[in-house]
């Protein structure tokens, strides 16, 4: 692929679907802050809230697979748009709520709509770019997270701080961003195709010279049949998940540990406060675009994926160490994010090559796994500090938990290397 292709494609599909991820953790994420005055509106006691929280998450688990199949069944395009327009409908109606009860259903329903859309695009992606393109390009769908965390609460904020009357104001930050998102729903509908034979806005020798390269990698890369049965059977998919369920725990460190770091600097200004909170997640979004810039470049990818995690572990660890000295922790904490931001976009240019090519499926297999960490994490780190009294015990944990992933890399190689893939 010439440079000028892989420009266009950035431009035409890698972009907007990560603009759409934007908005997906937006919808996701924007009831924390209606939660301010909501659940006094709607009769929600703090154990009410962290039960409707949460049931997003057994939607969003249970129909990963679900959703994979319905992708391969009706194709990239109107999978797009029905999954951005199903989960803007729903977080669109969380506006009219009046009870406890239509706040469970809507977040267990935004967790079924928003299910497979980040393992999909993933996926979706992998079709249209060949290998030294695909960590720059994955890197730019997974930055729309954090940029949707240091965007999202100015945003969030405005709209809360409207003089809307009778209306409440949590009600018009709903309704605005998730119209928003079902606008974009239909606008996706008419600008993405299935795959690049059906790009019109690439000429035909950009069309030909695309999917030549994307069929000579599936074939020298051996991948299992086009079932997810098969895929089920390869050892890569399996240590792919674990050490994507590495990374996510990591992830789920670093928001866990950032208000106690917060705390030790003594910081009390809400303006303070904000700006040192978005610096974790813009550590980790340097990390994602400079690391898979030169993983692409070489052509190199698990010393790319194990080092960022060995720098993680070690900067959790002293993390732990220096509570309470808070410049130090949120140095740490920095240093932390940009190894896993680093780690966690070359991640998904291995499984795309070796399991993930014919079947969405498998993607999906590993995302599932990966945020069954979502669950288990925040059980565990409570359980941890209750029976020790102190939170460095588990950020030691979790601090060993990335030296081992980085270990999992080792075995990846090898089984990458006897499959055909050199690096």
């Amino acid at each position: 692929m010439e440079p000028a292709t892989y420009r266009k494609v950035m431009a035409r599909v890698v972009a907007p679907l990560a603009f759409l991820i934007v908005l997906s953790s937006l919808d996701r994420v924007n009831v924390s802050f209606a939660a301010l005055r909501m659940n006094a509106d709607i009769g929600l006691d703090p154990k009410a809230y962290g039960f409707g929280v949460g049931i997003f998450f057994i939607g969003y688990l249970l129909f990963q697979l679900p959703s994979a199949a319905v992708l391969r069944r009706i194709g990239p395009r109107w999978w797009i748009a029905g999954s951005v327009i199903g989960w803007g409908s729903v977080a669109t109606a969380m506006a009219a709520i009046q009870t406890p009860l239509h706040f469970y259903i809507l977040r267990f329903l935004l967790g079924l709509f928003e299910s497979g859309f980040a393992p999909g695009v993933v996926w979706y992606v992998s079709q249209w770019l060949p290998q030294h393109y695909r960590a720059r390009a994955i890197a730019g769908t997974l930055l729309a997270v954090p940029i949707s965390v240091i965007l999202g609460g100015p945003l969030c904020g405005a709209l809360l701080a409207l003089d809307t009357g009778d209306i409440a104001s949590w009600r018009v930050m709903f309704a605005v961003e998730g119209l928003a998102t079902v606008v974009a729903g239909f606008v996706a509908l008419f600008w993405f195709v299935d795959r690049p034979s059906q790009a019109r806005w690439l000429s035909s020798d950009e069309r030909d010279g695309i999917e030549a390269t994307l069929g000579a990698e599936l074939a020298a890369s051996r991948q299992p049949g086009a079932a997810l049965g098969d895929a089920l059977k390869d050892p890569i998919l399996w240590v792919s998940a674990a050490i994507w369920f590495v990374l996510i725990t990591g992830a789920n460190a670093i928001i866990f540990w950032l208000p106690i770091a917060l705390k030790t600097l003594g910081r009390t200004d809400p303006l303070e406060v904000g700006i040192l909170s978005a610096l974790p997640w813009i550590a980790i979004g340097a990390g994602m675009i400079l690391n898979a810039r030169h993983s692409d470049r070489t052509g190199e990818r698990y010393h790319h994926l194990a080092w960022p995690m060995l720098i993680a572990a070690v900067a959790l660890f002293l993390a732990a160490i220096v509570t309470h000295q808070g410049a130090l922790a949120m140095a740490a904490l920095m240093i932390g994010g940009f190894g896993l931001g680093s780690a966690q976009s070359v991640f998904w240019t291995i499984p795309t090559r070796f399991v993930g090519a014919r079947n969405p499926g498998a993607i999906a297999t590993i995302n599932l796994c990966g945020n069954l960490s979502s669950s288990v994490a925040p059980v565990a780190i409570g359980w941890a500090v209750a029976q020790t009294g102190s939170v460095a015990v588990p950020v030691h944990v979790l601090a060993a938990l990335l030296l081992i992933g980085a270990l999992l890399v080792l075995p990846l190689r090898r089984l990458a290397v006897a499959r055909g893939g050199s690096q």
